[in-house]
């Protein structure tokens, strides 16, 4: 049977003692999956991901897509008769409203984002005169706790007769 002497001396001690020091330092480091992720506002917010087509006849229609994000997931109203959604034609300030359906279960405290298409149908020349007008759209939401989203305005879109 052999046996195994092991003789340190003070370097070897040394050596061993920083290596555990430096082992125990990188198994303590802070994971960052486990740090909480940052708050997210109650209030939705909104940005335009597209306006679709940019080039229109008189009375066709045009989807403009928004991405929501919001912190309490209180987004549409059970009600149809309740609106949260608003359309500002910027030519002349008018608003159109829709109605939105609840995104996530009412009740339910969760964070919710994605993508919402609006439908604007027959988009109309104001100025019968013109060959060619121009137009963009604001767009704003409420949720359910009456908080009014960030406002958001498209691109310009040509609208022919």
């Amino acid at each position: 049977m052999k046996k195994y002497i092991f003789i340190f001396n003070c370097n070897s001690v040394t050596y061993l003692f920083f290596m555990f020091v430096f082992l125990l330092q990188i198994s303590c480091k802070k994971d960052k999956r486990s740090e909480p992720l940052e708050k997210i506002s109650t209030v939705p917010e909104i940005e335009i991901v597209s306006i679709s087509p940019t080039s229109i006849n008189e009375f066709d229609e045009v989807i403009i897509t928004i991405k929501y994000t919001d912190g309490d997931g209180d987004l549409g109203f059970e009600d149809a008769d309740d609106n949260s959604i608003y359309v500002t034609d910027n030519r002349a300030g008018i608003v159109n409203e829709f109605h939105l359906g609840p995104i996530a279960p009412i009740g339910q405290a969760i964070v919710i984002e994605g993508n919402l298409p609006i439908n604007l149908e027959n988009v109309l020349l104001l100025n019968e005169n013109q060959s060619t007008e121009q137009a963009n759209f604001s767009i704003q939401i409420k949720d359910r706790a009456g908080n009014l989203s960030n406002i958001v305005t498209t691109e310009n879109i040509s609208i022919q007769p």
